[in-house]
């Protein structure tokens, strides 16, 4: 759903380098620099950088295969970044999360791309499978397991002030606008820039903050049948590690909800519901954060739509894609925009209390 990747460079005004690689050639460095007998190479969806899975012949220590990641050439730059996502991923490997592990030898260069090899996990991802609000709640659960565990993580990597994802850059989006020149919401995007600006950003200092995910959506999501109740799935998965960063905690909750409720065409806001119920079964929401909630879904939202444009106009041949997701993402934003908060919120208490 979302409008440009999160693999993108921390100022939006940068054009991603792609790197270019075929199969062969991906196949040759992973014999060449991890020491594996190479089976099979596919390449992987990625919009800015180059993911391959890649199988082996013989003894391997991780039966599932493998991702070989190629990191575009601008997001290389940032070697201290790419640290800061390996370092995080083996943490929550380490505390049993179902993350992906990076390879040893990792970190080589190839040309100007940073190489990395990740444990391949298996799964469904979220958006493939029927939406239940026994998954939503599982999510919800993940997501602050994830957080609190990362309580406990560091890296100065993390403080990225400029990163145009974080929802602290939202004022900033006024600036891309001129690539909707002749979009008819125009006012309800300042709108919603507007009233982000008086009602979050004066409350930051009432905001819990830490480490995040900082992009948990339905494509980054793994599910696989529960085997308890095989009817139902739950989370076996976590990916894309590109968005990480010190934030308020209520922003990572906000991205999830936007884009775990807008793949629900029947009622979102009752799985938008589910999700925060699951969420608070871990780590209970401040006074603070529920004032702040809605007006930073709506943000997100905003910030997928406008960057999208944006994209498309330093992409034009990516633009069907990017104004179809963007279409999509619109729908969302006049549904939520157009629901009073309190109205939402009640719904969402008798989710809880039932």
């Amino acid at each position: 759903m979302q409008g440009i990747s999160m693999a993108q460079s921390e100022k939006a005004e940068e054009i991603l380098e792609k790197p270019h690689l075929t199969e062969e050639q991906a196949g040759q460095l992973v014999e060449r620099l991890y020491g594996l007998k190479v089976k099979s190479v596919k390449p992987l969806d990625s919009y800015y950088d180059m993911n391959f899975y890649v199988t082996v012949d013989g003894p391997a220590p991780w039966a599932h295969g493998y991702t070989l990641k190629v990191t575009n050439g601008t997001e290389s730059k940032n070697e201290d970044l790419i640290e800061a996502q390996n370092k995080m991923m083996a943490f929550l490997a380490d505390r049993g999360f179902p993350v992906p592990r990076v390879v040893p030898n990792l970190q080589v260069s190839y040309s100007h791309n940073i190489v990395r090899l990740l444990t391949y996990l298996p799964g469904t991802v979220y958006h493939n499978v029927p939406v239940t609000h026994h998954l939503a709640y599982e999510a919800g659960a993940f997501l602050a397991k994830v957080q609190k565990a990362l309580r406990d993580f560091s890296h100065p990597a993390l403080h990225r002030p400029d990163f145009v994802w974080s929802l602290r850059y939202v004022p900033s989006l006024e600036k891309h606008l001129h690539c909707l020149k002749e979009d008819p919401h125009v006012d309800i995007i300042r709108e919603i820039i507007q009233a982000f600006r008086e009602k979050v950003l004066p409350r930051m200092d009432d905001l819990q903050q830490g480490v995040m995910h900082g992009d948990f959506n339905e494509q980054n999501v793994l599910v696989e049948e529960d085997p308890v109740t095989p009817s139902e799935y739950r989370v076996c998965g976590l990916l894309d590690y590109g968005g990480i960063i010190v934030d308020p905690y209520i922003f990572d909750l906000a991205i999830a909800l936007m884009y775990f409720m807008s793949v629900v065409l029947k009622d979102p806001f009752s799985f938008g519901g589910q999700l925060v119920a699951g969420y608070e079964s871990v780590r209970a929401l401040t006074p603070a954060e529920w004032d702040v909630l809605y007006y930073c879904v709506a943000a997100r939202a905003l910030q997928s739509y406008v960057l999208g444009h944006y994209t498309a106009s330093l992409h034009p041949e990516n633009t069907e894609y990017l104004m179809f997701t963007a279409g999509s993402v619109w729908k969302f934003i006049e549904l939520w925009w157009g629901t009073p908060k309190e109205e939402i919120y009640k719904q969402w208490r008798n989710i809880q209390n039932n």
